[in-house]
């Protein structure tokens, strides 16, 4: 498991990519969208940004951040509830006050039960530069893998051009197999520590049902008994 994450430039990923032969003309937008589908096609949480915004709600909806990837959480300001996704699909405003307070996304806007107030939500969001262009992993594996995702699209390409033999094309397809699983392996091993928080959250004798309530802040705790 990856546990510290540095990130460079997506130009690091570029230099290396331009440096085959078949690839020199290769330029930013095309990399930026490859890596963009590379993030998207693999999926995981530890190559994202973790990010806290404060949303403001008026007429139960309110704006989300531009950058917004994936929700994590969402969490009322004033009474410090945590929302739980909507399940009503004609978003009903008025709602017993026992069945908590609900929320769901539609593109960047986000409707709650909530008519006024303030949320704080957790979201991922994709590393960027000062420039916005997107900032990768410092990890080799990593590297490896969008490396190998980029030269296997653009020989996709090449092939169907008939500019490459199909036996170059499958050896891409195979070398991208193998750093792709490579990758997901060695981000997705939870390190020590984590095994010891999930642990705590499968070895207790008596089930919690009110972690989302929390926050899931006890979800790892062990559990302790007392002998009287």
């Amino acid at each position: 498991m990856v546990d510290e994450i540095r990130y460079v430039s997506l130009r690091e990923i570029l230099s290396r990519v331009t440096r085959h032969p078949l690839l020199q003309d290769l330029d930013l937008e095309a990399a930026i969208q490859y890596a963009t589908d590379f993030f998207g096609i693999v999926g995981m949480p530890q190559m994202y940004q973790d990010k806290l915004a404060c949303v403001d709600i008026h007429n139960y909806k309110g704006c989300l951040p531009c950058d917004v990837v994936r929700i994590e959480q969402v969490r009322d300001e004033r009474t410090k509830a945590c929302l739980r996704s909507m399940t009503d699909n004609f978003n009903t405003k008025s709602r017993p006050i026992p069945a908590g307070p609900t929320f769901r996304t539609n593109n960047t806007v986000i409707h709650t039960s909530i008519k006024e107030g303030k949320l704080l939500i957790s979201y991922k969001a994709m590393m960027v530069d000062e420039d916005e262009i997107p900032m990768l992993p410092e990890n080799s594996t990593f590297l490896r893998a969008l490396e190998s995702f980029i030269k296997k699209e653009r020989f996709g390409v090449l092939f169907d051009t008939g500019k490459i033999k199909g036996d170059v094309l499958q050896h891409a397809e195979q070398d991208y197999c193998w750093n792709v699983g490579k990758c997901v392996n060695d981000f997705k091993i939870p390190s020590p520590s984590e095994m010891q928080t999930i642990t705590g959250m499968m070895h207790r004798l008596i089930p919690s049902h009110r972690e989302f309530q929390a926050g899931f802040k006890g979800l790892g705790d062990t559990e302790y008994f007392k002998k009287h």
